[in-house]
């Protein structure tokens, strides 16, 4: 069985068309002459004629003959030689990507199934002389005997996790630069994903089994709660990823009960509504309708249900404030009490701060916020027309004609002109304009009460930490959460905060010092798992380098252990070409010589 290692030389084949092009175009018949006096010469030239010809024919044969060798030694063929594993000493790093796309489904049987058979194969030639490595989804070497490596590729599965394919290769090199074998080799198996791809040249040979098929995808890539708390109601809003452009069937499920549904393709948004049942903590889903890769077909996330904020308006917010906010109570989405205050004036707890109406008592409210520690401070007040940015209850584009100029280091939520508009320090919340038509056009806008919604439940009244995660990483607590409740029990979280996340997907609620859940660990997939396009083998070979090969399954057989079961062509080829061309120059120089008469 012969194959090439560069078949893309073979088209220097159409070169081969030349030499008899030449000769044709050359063929001339001689003049007829009409002279008695010549007809004698008549039989002398025709016998010069019939081996002129026959020398032509043999020199154009030869010249095809040396174009077609040239060409196939350049195509670097190959043959098949025995059935043995014979080779040198080899340290051999075996990159197995069995990260979560390898669980795709491509004619009834998963990608993973024909991955495993082919490391298999691989695992099977390791001689006692050589060393193995073998590299699996989390990226970590681990140097096996071929016996362990046999039995742990056998009971391999698909895992819910991405690898940087780059980094593995990287640390693959490594691990056989170190071994001091002569023979060394980094052989890829796997679905060869595009985005799983990362600069790492190297020097070692690195040969890639070229990947099997896959089929298109749709799967979840973020899901977030809207507002954070519910109140009894909210949102979801979920993002749709994938290579399809089919629609596709969305679900909102809480605790494996369904309240919202939708339709949505890929690249789309789509905002699933629904109501808790009740209040505290619920585990929710975003799922999809099945497709051939499950495992991207739900994303997790944590529900929270609480009481509408108790909140006080003193008489310097506004009275479109105090009205506002009776609406919100008549309406269940607020309550009589003292857990927020919305006032001009800085008050113990939780305050959502508007400018004094009257000027000369910013400098006090100035000087109450510095005590307090916090650092925004009021500025000059400046008018014109601008509008407000940023994603709180769509207030987006709503105009402000007049506003102070905040500074500080709090988080912004919200800007006009460019500048903060709507600020956050620790449980200060502070509006750089009053909420009254002279400085904006929110009160007398639609957007007021859901604005004023969104600043008392969401913002002010109720503090949720939601802490995201992908399998395996390392995930940063907040200072509230002692403990992570995971199926076995509950683990406590590290001094340092850094909380190494469980393997599987699923919502993990964290509990603070109290025993109450203050939150929720939300452990999904990673996006760019979804994207089941392979790499092109000049994509391989820029990540790689020029020692990168991506060969099909026969020519991948051939090539392992430095092309144990390969004989190479190549140099045969080029002898039978250089003799070839010493015949031609002979014939051509013997056909040349005069003759005598």
């Amino acid at each position: 069985m012969i194959g090439f290692l560069q078949p893309l030389a073979l088209l220097g084949l159409l070169l081969a068309a030349v030499p008899p092009l030449l000769h044709l175009l050359g063929r001339r018949r001689p003049p007829t002459v009409l002279f008695p006096a010549v007809r004698y010469l008549a039989a002398t030239e025709r016998e010069h004629s019939r081996r002129l010809k026959l020398r032509n024919l043999i020199l154009m044969l030869l010249r095809v003959a040396i174009i077609v060798l040239v060409v196939l030694a350049a195509a670097r063929p190959v043959a098949r030689v025995g059935r043995g594993g014979s080779h040198q000493a080899t340290a051999v790093a075996l990159v197995l990507d069995n990260s979560l796309s390898s669980g795709a489904v491509v004619g009834g049987s998963r990608v993973l199934d024909a991955l495993r058979a082919a490391a298999r194969r691989v695992v099977e030639r390791i001689t006692a002389d050589d060393r193995l490595w073998l590299v699996l989804a989390d990226g970590v070497p681990q140097q096996l005997r071929r016996v362990e490596a046999l039995a742990l590729v056998d009971s391999l599965s698909a895992w819910p996790l991405r690898l940087d394919v780059g980094q593995a290769v990287s640390v693959a090199s490594q691990a056989v630069e170190n071994a001091g074998l002569s023979g060394r080799e980094v052989i890829v198996i796997g679905d060869l994903q595009a985005t799983s791809l990362s600069a790492a040249r190297v020097e070692t040979r690195v040969l890639a089994l070229e990947p099997p098929p896959v089929p298109e995808n749709v799967a979840v890539d973020s899901a977030r709660a809207d507002p954070p708390v519910w109140v009894p109601r909210g949102a979801v809003l979920a993002s749709l990823g994938g290579t399809s452009d089919r629609q596709r069937g969305v679900r909102l499920s809480v605790d494996e009960r369904d309240i919202a549904r939708a339709v949505a393709t890929v690249g789309s948004d789509v905002a699933l509504e629904g109501a808790l049942p009740a209040q505290g903590w619920f585990r929710a889903a975003v799922v999809l309708d099945p497709d051939e890769l499950r495992a991207d077909d739900r994303w997790w996330l944590g529900l929270s249900m609480g009481a509408p904020a108790a909140v006080r308006v003193e008489p310097g917010a506004g009275r479109f404030v105090a009205e506002g906010v009776r609406v919100l109570v008549e309406g269940g989405l607020a309550r009589d009490g003292a857990l927020v205050v919305v006032s001009d004036r800085l008050r113990d707890g939780t305050t959502v701060l508007v400018p004094p109406a009257d000027r000369a008592l910013v400098g006090a409210v100035n000087r109450a916020l510095a005590a307090r520690g916090v650092s925004v401070r009021f500025g000059d007040v400046v008018e014109g027309e601008w509008s407000v940015d940023g994603d709180v209850a769509s207030v987006s584009g709503v105009p402000v004609y007049r506003r102070h100029r905040l500074s500080g280091d709090a988080a912004v939520l919200a800007t006009a002109g460019g500048e903060p508009w709507l600020v956050r320090e620790d449980d200060v919340i502070v509006l750089a304009s009053r909420l009254e038509p002279t400085w904006t056009g929110l009160p007398v806008s639609a957007a007021f009460v859901p604005f004023l919604d969104a600043l008392l439940n969401r913002i002010a009244a109720q503090e949720t930490w939601i802490v995201r995660s992908t399998p395996g990483a390392v995930a940063a607590m907040p200072a509230a959460a002692e403990a992570v409740v995971l199926p076995g029990g509950r683990v406590p979280v590290p001094a340092d905060g850094r909380f190494v996340a469980p393997l599987e997907n699923g919502v993990f609620f964290l509990v603070g010092g109290a025993g109450d859940t203050v939150g929720a660990l939300e452990v999904n997939h990673d996006p760019r798992e979804s994207r089941l396009d392979a790499a092109t083998p000049a994509q391989v070979r820029g990540a790689f380098g020029p020692q990168a090969s991506v060969l099909g399954a026969a020519a991948f057989e051939r090539e392992l252990f430095g092309g144990a079961r390969r004989a190479d062509l190549t140099g045969g080829l080029l002898v039978a070409a250089l003799l070839t061309a010493l015949a031609e120059l002979a014939i051509a120089s013997f056909g040349s010589r005069p003759h005598s008469a």
